[in-house]
């Protein structure tokens, strides 16, 4: 386990790790999963090692959940379903919270967090991608042609499920999209 890589040695220690055959864990500053990669490159760590020892790449982030004693289902708006890049069909029979405040959750409308996250596999497209240096948006594009689902899909779906709102899913994923 790596703390947190921060600079060129610290990296070159993980990837020297895994390529001897050591599962290396660590956090690494990105907006997102597709980031990492050229962050590693952008610290000069060369490409081609790079993909020889990346496996998965988890970004994650922790959302508040909406109270549920207090909560108030409401219609999204044209504005909020584009932001999102939904459409209404889409949210069919879910039902949409807003939050509103209460004593149980101190007046904030959220109690609790939970996690939205997402998972970038690293298989031999993704690898040819990281050798051509390829920046982070054609990286993610081509993981989500793979089935990648992003932080703010993940967070969509929790939205649809009632467990949290669009507002704290847009402030908690803005910078990604």
């Amino acid at each position: 386990m790596i703390g947190e890589i921060r600079d060129k040695e610290t990296a070159e220690i993980a990837v020297n790790a895994s390529l001897t055959g050591h599962l290396v864990l660590s956090t690494l500053h990105t907006n997102d999963s597709s980031g990492a990669p050229t962050r590693l490159i952008d610290m000069g760590v060369e490409p081609f090692l790079i993909a020889s020892s990346l496996l998965g790449i988890i970004a994650q982030r922790l959302i508040r959940r909406v109270c549920t004693k207090c909560r108030v289902e409401y219609t999204p708006s044209d504005v909020e379903l584009e932001e999102l890049e939904i459409t209404r069909a889409a949210i069919g029979g879910a039902k949409i919270y807003r939050a509103v405040g209460c004593p149980s959750c101190s007046g904030s409308g959220y109690s609790g967090r939970t996690v939205v996250h997402e998972l970038l596999i690293v298989d031999d497209d993704i690898r040819q991608l990281i050798i051509k240096s390829m920046d982070a948006g054609t990286l993610k594009k081509k993981a989500c042609e793979h089935g990648m689902r992003t932080l703010r899909e993940d967070g969509i779906a929790k939205v649809l499920q009632g467990i949290t709102t669009i507002e704290e899913l847009m402030r908690a994923t803005q910078a990604d999209e």
